[in-house]
């Protein structure tokens, strides 16, 4: 991961704060997207159409992943190895889409051929079908993956709005064609599904006829070994990144009803403002963290460094507690089907489950800022089977609750397996009180008051978040109290 580092005196510094703020805009906008529809999807889609639709998504999902192979990684990486020479750049990224261009045709058609059996051989007979839906997935993974390809060129030649521009034509018409076709057709997959695809074209369309204009497509294939060496590890870390997010709603379809899968990823979407929300802090904590360790030159922990860590953990626990509160609350205010409220008893525990992100995050980094990310695979492959054997057990006994345990289950496994790696790189010195004890405990003490169902909704939600507060006023008072101080040192040693 490259974390550009720069002074805050610099002349440039209004030109880099307008490009991080379009940039990070529109790296939120698929995200958004995902959250507004979850309104007309549940409005008129059963939990059974719903579950069916989340298969069919992360089948896409799965199909994008093989049909990029990373050339926006590669392109992240070799873009500038070409950028002060016009010429060779333009014939760079034309053979980087022809690339692309035959890599989705060769897909397109491999998966035409034996989608028909995969489907089959992995689905519950008569569930899932592959024609169409499965079909029009594999479409629309094809177009968003030359788009995403497209988009992320707009990051490198430091276009920044354009980048913004086309991200959030994706989102209005993903999200009014979705909601327009959804209503048209009430409770069947045809909304939705036909609504992506057409969305996808309309974008393909307008980045391809954009993309011809400025490099032209050929056909030149002297990269792809280049771009197979590099690019391999990426698509295999990628691979089982999907397998961690998606695989118990396959499991879940195999060992229970479209229906439960329904309600569980229901559950899960409605706790990523939790990740998102993660993602910034650690946006605004990290640059200053690897600027630390730039000017020291040491591979072990400070106490500056701590400090950040603190703060993140304190933050963590709020954002957890004020979601546990607030989404049961959003969930009966806007979501009138009530088959979804089946949802709000799971998402405790997979809220909960965002108390090792401390510590994800601390082992994590000195990987990615020492270059070690080689390891990544490694850990995700163990990862993703603990995920994969845990669900399978857990779901077969214990269906959707299985599932939730399950998610949960993977995610301090995870911290330990990059605890083992980052610590043969990196000497860790952190007050395990602070960034472990204290969330175990906030999420024993939840998990428990849960379980003893003594209190309303409403009054486990708010006694929940009291305890939050309680705990981060009263062991993080002096990292709240220095946080002002921390984020304007950090801002005049650098950082955007």
């Amino acid at each position: 991961m490259l974390i550009p580092i720069f002074v805050a005196t610099s002349p440039n510094l209004k030109r880099i704060v307008k490009s991080a703020f379009f940039i990070t805009a529109g790296g939120a906008l698929p995200l958004l997207s995902s959250v507004v529809l979850l309104i007309p999807y549940t409005q008129n889609l059963n939990t059974a159409d719903y579950g069916l639709l989340a298969i069919y998504i992360s089948f896409a999902l799965l199909v994008q992943i093989l049909m990029n192979y990373a050339i926006d990684s590669y392109l992240s990486v070799h873009y500038y190895d070409h950028h002060e020479d016009k010429s060779k750049l333009k014939q760079f990224l034309s053979s980087i889409f022809g690339m692309l261009l035959s890599l989705g045709a060769i897909l397109t058609l491999l998966f035409s051929v034996v989608g028909y059996f995969l489907f089959n051989l992995i689905f519950k007979e008569g569930t899932i079908s592959f024609f169409p839906y499965g079909f029009m997935s594999v479409l629309t993974a094809f177009f968003n993956a030359w788009f995403r390809t497209y988009v992320n060129i707009q990051i490198f030649s430091d276009k920044p709005v354009k980048y913004f521009l086309f991200g959030l034509f994706n989102f209005v018409v993903t999200v009014v064609i979705s909601t327009l076709l959804v209503y048209e057709y009430a409770f069947t997959l045809v909304g939705p599904m036909w609504g992506r695809l057409i969305s996808g074209v309309l974008i393909f369309f307008l980045t391809f006829i954009y993309g011809w204009k400025e490099f032209g497509i050929s056909f030149n294939f002297k990269l792809l070994p280049q771009i197979r060496k590099y690019a391999t590890p990426i698509v295999l870390f990628s691979l089982l990144t999907w397998v961690l997010g998606y695989i118990n709603n396959y499991i879940l379809n195999g060992f229970a009803t479209a229906a439960d899968v329904g309600v569980y990823d229901f559950a899960l979407k409605c706790t990523l403002v939790i990740e998102y929300a993660s993602l910034g802090i650690t946006g605004a904590i990290n640059p200053r963290i690897y600027q630390l360790w730039k000017k020291s030159g040491l591979a072990e922990s400070s106490a500056e460094e701590n400090r950040y860590y603190h703060v993140f953990s304190a933050m963590n626990i709020f954002i957890i507690a004020l979601n546990i509160f607030l989404l049961p609350i959003i969930i009966r205010l806007f979501v009138s089907n009530e088959q979804y409220y089946d949802s709000i008893q799971y998402l405790t525990i997979l809220c909960v489950a965002a108390v090792f992100k401390g510590l994800y995050i601390i082992f994590i980094n000195p990987l990615f800022y020492f270059k070690q990310t080689r390891v990544l695979p490694k850990v995700l492959l163990i990862s993703a089977a603990v995920q994969i054997i845990s669900g399978i057990i857990m779901v077969n006994y214990f269906g959707i609750l299985g599932a939730v345990w399950s998610f949960f289950l993977v995610r301090p496994i995870q911290v330990l397996l990059l605890w083992l790696e980052a610590r043969k790189i990196y000497k860790f010195s952190f007050n395990i009180y602070k960034i472990l004890v204290i969330p175990l405990v906030y999420t024993l003490a939840v998990v428990e008051l849960q379980e003893l169902n003594v209190l309303t909704e409403l009054a486990f939600g708010l006694a929940q978040l009291i305890l939050a507060v309680v705990l981060i006023l009263g062991i993080y008072r002096n990292e709240l109290r220095q946080l002002p101080e921390l984020m304007r040192k950090g801002k005049s040693n650098s950082t955007l």
